[in-house]
């Protein structure tokens, strides 16, 4: 399992930050239902401000949330981009009732990519808390702090910019390329949460500037950072692995692998892994190795230890995912792809156990699965949300729609006690076994 950095020790922290305490995914604990729809199990549903692609976060008897409006809802460019507002709201979980919604105008220059709208629009990012404060990445609006009680903000900084002149191309040799040659563009807007780890807000700016940063969270100023053209098109949010003097913070970046000092971002490690294309899931690791996945090419299973020899720090190369981060649990890593395939390995070797299509035809999957109880929950754009065995059968336990929604849902699933929290582009749902 993952060490969480002391930042989120807090009791209350049921589920603070994208893919829960230790993002990865995990809710081992919790006791959600198998089964609902719009008749059953659902305790109550909440209309949104906007739609978004992000996750809820819980901390405590509330949940967080961040939405957009004004400008992109409908996925073409009707409306003026001047007019988009970003939203972190905040919502009673008992009652499913907003108790504040923080507008904050948008900041982007231009029209962004239609690929920007139709994938996952203006709130991607899934906040993330200490218990104190609250954390918010919107691209090129920049970071915030906010306070948890009445959503006052109490920093607001940008995240730099790209270092060269318009026209020029900054990659040359080094910008990641498809199979043909072709080199890629992929400024399809931030998609990457930000991680607590100590006194740092950490994020990967590379929507902004390229570049990874830590940022003091009381102050907001810049701490470190480290720049690379690799970054282009990277949504992979960053993730600390070990414990004591091995801890470190790891990003994956096409084409390689990082592993920096949390203190100054000194390189400790690089891997380089020939990967290629926007690289999205977050790495999982365990208490020696980290997994990591994305683009074009192989997944690496990565010695990270501080007195571990560079000749022997792949442990093996295997099966890759897409879009959806792995659930890494027992010695075994699950896989979901985007097309709605099936994996699973053993973490040791990287051997493939099983790989199949998921029974009850996901269709597309844009949100990472996760693992509650002992049940796979998979939350596909427009077929619902299907319910798996973790026995290695990915046998198919219930397929849950609900009706009179039938927006996207790209969030992945949140969790607390016997409760499971899902988003849509319109409202947010909260499903338990007393509903």
């Amino acid at each position: 399992m993952l060490l969480l950095c002391p930042a989120l020790a807090a009791q209350d922290l049921e589920w603070p930050g994208f893919r829960g305490p230790g993002r990865d995914g995990l809710a081992t604990s919790a006791s959600p239902p198998t089964k609902w729809s719009a008749t059953e199990n659902m305790k109550w549903q909440l209309d949104l401000p906007g739609p978004g692609s992000s996750s809820p976060i819980i901390v405590g008897d509330r949940i967080y949330l961040t939405c957009f409006s004004g400008y992109g809802e409908k996925q073409d460019r009707s409306g003026e981009s001047t007019s988009l507002k970003h939203h972190v709201v905040c919502i009673d979980r008992k009652k499913g009732e907003i108790l504040w919604d923080r507008e904050i105008p948008s900041a982007i220059e231009g029209e962004p990519s239609m690929m920007q709208l139709k994938e996952h629009g203006f709130a991607s990012p899934t906040p993330v808390t200490d218990g104190k404060t609250l954390y918010v990445y919107f691209g090129k609006t920049g970071a915030l702090a906010l306070d948890l009680d009445g959503g006052e903000i109490l920093w607001h900084v940008k995240l730099g910019k790209f270092e060269y002149e318009e026209g020029e191309d900054p990659l040359g040799e080094a910008r990641p390329r498809q199979p043909d040659g072709t080199p890629v563009s992929m400024r399809w807007g931030a998609g990457s949460s930000p991680l607590l780890c100590d006194d740092l807000v950490v994020i990967n700016a590379a929507t902004d500037s390229d570049s990874v940063r830590a940022i003091d969270r009381k102050t907001g100023n810049l701490v470190w950072k480290r720049s690379s053209p690799r970054f282009e098109g990277s949504s992979v949010s960053p993730q600390v692995v070990g414990k004591g003097d091995d801890r470190l913070i790891v990003m994956t970046l096409a084409g390689e692998v990082w592993g920096l000092e949390i203190e100054d971002g000194a390189l400790r490690w690089k891997i380089e892994t020939k990967t290629s294309t926007g690289m999205v899931p977050t790495p999982v690791a365990d208490d020696d190795v980290v997994y990591t996945f994305g683009g074009e090419g192989d997944a690496f299973a990565i010695r990270f230890g501080k007195d571990v020899k560079d000749d022997d720090r792949v442990a093996w190369k295997g099966k890759n995912v897409g879009i959806p981060s792995p659930v890494l649990v027992d010695g075994e890593i699950f896989l979901v792809d985007s097309r709605g395939m099936g994996s699973l390995l053993d973490a040791t070797t990287g051997e493939t156990k099983t790989h199949k299509r998921l029974p009850g035809r996901t269709g597309g999957v844009y949100a990472s699965p996760a693992i509650a109880g002992d049940k796979l929950y998979v939350v596909s754009r427009k077929r619902g949300t299907f319910v798996y065995s973790t026995d290695g059968e990915f046998e198919l336990l219930a397929q849950n729609r609900i009706e009179g929604d039938d927006t996207d849902f790209h969030g992945s699933p949140a969790f607390a006690g016997d409760e499971i929290f899902l988003r849509s582009n319109r409202r947010l749902y909260c499903f338990g076994e007393d509903g």
